[in-house]
């Protein structure tokens, strides 16, 4: 065999061993990130079991309407729960089902916690609908059903053209959005001086307030405009006057009736 030959084979044994070397040490290096798996995967079994996480309290925030007793009941969770294995996402769809939540968040507090954080429905105004009255907040949603007006709290709405109400709806009712946004749009001292709204149609929507001032308001569109001239009229003349028609300010002036007129 020539030394030419010789040398290339040396060179070919010294490449095949180093492949060997290197195949050797990337299986022993497999074997190890395995057993570390195994290792971690183990001590997460027996952690996850060991009660460690376990959920000693619920922390609810926010609700006033909802009892919490009532949301405890939704989240399903005892001392033998582990706050690691609750659906978060799962409770939150089920929470929101109830009318009164407008929006909440459920989230883990390791070790021990679940945390829940409402937002509850605001009522904006109280209907009177077929011998009951019905809850409704500003996004016309229907967050309850009452036998009496006392205690509400919001004026209540009469006369309003629509065929049913019922708990858990949203009410596309043109009339009804009208009156809301006349509310919305109101001073807060203003709209709690306001306790019956009669809202047959949009033209028609007219506003009584404590002393049984009659306001004929009608579209809500000028609001800003109509309110203020509005709380002007009742500053200067306040319970002089028992009829404001403003349906067409700014385009025209209000037009008042005052007790000494009868």
């Amino acid at each position: 065999m020539s030394e030419g030959r010789q040398i290339a084979k040396t060179k070919a044994e010294e490449r095949q061993q180093k492949l060997v070397l290197i195949r050797r040490k990337r299986r022993n290096q497999i074997a190890i990130i395995a057993a570390a798996v195994f290792v971690v995967l183990i001590g997460a079994f027996e952690l996850y079991h060991s009660g460690l996480f376990n959920v000693t309290k619920v922390e609810i925030t926010g609700n006033k309407a909802v009892p919490a007793a009532k949301i405890a009941q939704v989240c399903n969770v005892d001392q033998e729960t582990n706050l690691l294995s609750v659906s978060t996402e799962d409770i939150r769809n089920k929470l929101l089902k109830e009318p009164w939540i407008k929006d909440v968040a459920v989230k883990r507090a390791l070790p021990h916690t679940l945390k829940v954080e409402l937002v509850e429905r605001m009522p904006a105004v109280l209907i009177s609908f077929g011998g009951k009255f019905y809850l409704v907040d500003e996004d016309l949603f229907v967050v309850a059903e009452r036998q009496y007006a006392d205690g509400a709290n919001v004026p209540t709405v009469t006369d309003l053209p629509v065929a049913k109400i019922k708990v858990g709806d949203k009410l596309m009712n043109e009339s009804l959005d009208n009156a809301v946004k006349c509310l919305k749009s109101m001073d807060p001292e203003l709209r709690k001086t306001i306790v019956l709204i009669s809202a047959p149609s949009v033209d028609k929507l007219s506003l009584y307030n404590k002393d049984n001032m009659e306001i004929l308001y009608g579209e809500a569109k000028q609001a800003d405009q109509k309110n203020k001239v509005l709380q002007s009229i009742l500053k200067e003349q306040g319970r002089q006057v028992i009829f404001i028609d403003i349906r067409s300010y700014p385009h025209s002036d209000p037009v008042l009736r005052r007790i000494d007129s009868v």
